[in-house]
């Protein structure tokens, strides 16, 4: 396209009523609206430019103009192919792909001459509309997408239409018909069609990130945390749900602590200690939104990799790792139960990592640490005294909590007394290694809300949390919560409740019934969506062949489904167009003619096209003298029944009666 918004001479005279002026409104109005579509990932001077571009075409509509000049358009091309490069330093990608083509159509308008290169800029909005559907596919876009596909189907009516441009009710009505006759054949190649790995509706999205989690916690550098209602999974349980003090989503792990920041480790450090699982097991499929931290998260505590991920393994902390990036939407199926043990030693290098503290840094707290540990009897005694202190010790729960020095343990323990699970996930960590058990802080989200309506457990990026792991012998890595015991109502209760508490913002409890129920039905319709059409993808359509009985031979199955689905569409448009065609009307005039004509084709060739009624009767007369008589005078008063004025029914009768008696008395 890029081509043809360079070519041409120098500078013709352009005659804009080439193409009707109804039909290039049409064309601009499908084109803005394409462009509109985009406009959330495209650059910010995109609609401008393409705006600029429509009003110029119109005001030359109005009046014989001129092209640019060829070196004129040469620049702009080139001006604005530096400018997608300046906006996103790349002309890959489906943003910057979107936005070159945004650009040189509304380039291309100013050389529209021809049909041709109205409908060069109509194909250009179709694929703008493409790009809008890989870059968002949210249920509320859908309406949107499918009036913009039907207001460029009646653009290209209007443009297949010539001079001759039908009203605006006949062409959309037209373009509708025709879209809700491609819609079986659509339907059918979009279920059964063969399909890649993957989703249908994704690219590539590296510059992304979407997640509440990450590789590092710093929660001295927090001053406000914000909380948000986006989702983070959705979790759909075979029976029922895990109690709410059960529902810990283990996500990154976190082992290097600098006395301020704690952040993952990458280290290979071999297989994980072996668990023994016992208690209650929960099966479940969980829906996980994008990320780019890579964890696949899981209900703590997960057994084995999911199915679904061939390329997910774990690692030595129990993390669920998966080597493809998460920049789409993923689903897999697990395992988990939260009671588990572990009677293996724990591996010396992990030890080490897991004591690791920095010199010089929280020397308070090393002290407290301390004179703790050596007033308790074992390790376990040790853990009870530290949470003891923080019960004990006048802390509270806060999403506003003051900034922490450098020594930001100290801080917290000794002066400010206020935070929020990751404050209190550190600093028991660190106190943990500093009394000589191995611990790391574990990041993932705790609690889910229930939609009844779509039958799952909804797990918010606000209910982002923040543990802690600690080693005991003989029970291996177990998990301490030490917001628990400064903020219980953090962990039983609902967290709009605790947010409400803490001065926080959300304020759906507050809402009507109606409203809150309403939200949930439409949270529920969006994973449906998000599920069924979205995620549509090679496993769920080989799980369709296997419902319908077709598991073993998966390739073949899906030549002879797309072969009957196929032929029932064009069938039933060959049916459709073929009861259209016989139901349109005939004047009895016309079927008497039609009826004398057929009783003809007995005695000579049938009518030539170029052939009228009087001259086809006069050439059967020279063949067949016998019939002039009375075929001749038939022929004339058809002609005067037709074009003259109109006729009396009495009159259409005689004629009729008249072709009777003829077509009777003709030989067989």
């Amino acid at each position: 396209m890029a081509a043809d918004a360079l070519s041409g001479s120098d500078a013709p005279p352009v005659e804009s009523t080439a193409v009707p002026v109804a039909s290039q409104r049409w064309a601009l109005l499908g084109l803005l609206c394409a462009v509109l579509l985009n406009v959330h990932h495209t650059a910010a001077w995109c609609l401008p430019v393409a705006m600029g571009g429509a009003a110029w075409r119109l005001w030359a509509a109005q009046q014989p103009s001129r092209l640019m000049a060829r070196a004129l358009r040469i620049g702009v091309a080139v001006v604005l192919t530096l400018a997608v490069l300046a906006s996103f330093r790349t002309l890959n990608g489906l943003d910057a792909g979107a936005s070159l083509l945004v650009a040189m159509a509304a380039l291309k308008l100013m050389e529209t001459q021809s049909a041709r290169d109205w409908y060069i800029v109509l194909g250009a909005a179709l694929f703008l509309l493409l790009a809008a559907c890989l870059a968002a596919q949210a249920l509320w876009l859908t309406p949107f997408y499918a009036a913009v596909l039907w207001l460029l189907c009646t653009a290209l009516y209007a443009l297949g239409a010539g001079a001759a441009v039908p009203a605006p009710g006949l062409l959309l009505r037209t373009a509708a018909r025709s879209l809700l006759l491609a819609l079986p054949l659509a339907i059918v190649l979009f279920l059964f069609f063969p399909r890649l790995p993957g989703a249908l509706w994704t690219v590539p999205r590296e510059d992304e990130a979407v997640t509440g989690l990450g590789e590092q916690m710093s929660p001295g550098s927090i001053s406000r945390l914000t909380e948000s209602d986006e989702p983070a999974l959705r979790a759909r349980f075979d029976g029922p749900l895990p109690a709410r003090e059960l529902r810990y989503w283990r996500g990154p792990v976190l082992h290097n602590f600098d006395g301020y920041s704690w952040s993952r480790t990458h280290a290979d450090l071999g297989e994980p200690p072996r668990l023994a699982f016992f208690g209650r097991g929960y099966r479940y499929e969980v829906t996980l939104e994008p990320n780019m931290h890579g964890v696949l998260i899981a209900l703590d505590m997960p057994r084995g990799v999911p199915e679904e991920r061939p390329t997910a393994f774990p690692t030595f902390d129990y993390q669920l790792l998966d080597a493809k990036s998460m920049n789409n939407t993923i689903s897999y199926r697990l395992e988990s139960y939260p009671e588990h043990r572990s009677a293996a030693a724990l591996d010396a290098a992990v030890r080490e990592l897991d004591l690791a503290l920095p010199r010089g840094r929280n020397p308070r707290s090393l002290e407290l640490a301390q004179n703790l540990r050596l007033a308790a009897k074992d390790e376990r005694s040790y853990v009870e005294a530290v949470l003891d202190y923080l019960r004990r010790g006048g802390f509270s729960y806060t999403l506003t909590p003051p900034r922490l020095s450098r020594n930001s343990i100290d801080d917290l323990l000794f002066n400010t007394h206020e935070g929020f699970c990751g404050h209190y996930a550190s600093a028991f960590a660190m106190l943990m290694r500093a009394g000589g058990i191995p611990a790391h802080v574990v990041t993932g989200y705790l609690g889910g809300d229930w939609n009844r309506f779509g039958n799952y457990l909804l797990v918010r990026q606000a209910n982002a949390h923040a543990w802690t792991e600690v080693w005991l012998d003989g029970l291996g890595w177990v998990r301490v919560d030490p917001t628990a015991v400064v903020a219980p109502d953090r962990i039983d209760s609902n967290l709009d409740d605790v947010l409400a508490a803490a001065g926080g913002s959300r304020r759906r409890a507050s809402h009507p019934p109606w409203i809150a129920a309403a939200a949930l039905a439409w949270q529920a319709a969006n994973a449906w969506w998000q599920d069924q059409f979205v995620d549509f993808n090679l496993s769920k359509q080989l799980n369709l062949l296997g419902a319908l009985g077709l598991k073993d031979r998966d390739v073949e199955a899906l030549v002879v489904l797309l072969a009957i689905g196929g032929t029932f569409w064009l069938s039933l448009l060959a049916w459709r167009t073929r009861r259209a065609a016989a139901a349109r009307p005939h004047d009895a005039l016309s079927a008497a003619w039609r009826t004398l004509e057929r009783a003809l084709r007995r005695r000579a060739s049938a009518r030539a096209p170029h052939e009228g009624p009087i001259a086809y009767s006069g050439r059967i007369a020279s063949e067949h003298p016998e019939l002039a008589a009375v075929l001749l005078p038939l022929a004339r008063r058809y002609a005067q029944l037709r074009y003259g004025p109109e006729c009396s029914a009495a009159e259409l009768e005689r004629f009729r009666r008249g072709v009777r008696l003829f077509t009777a008395r003709l030989p067989r």
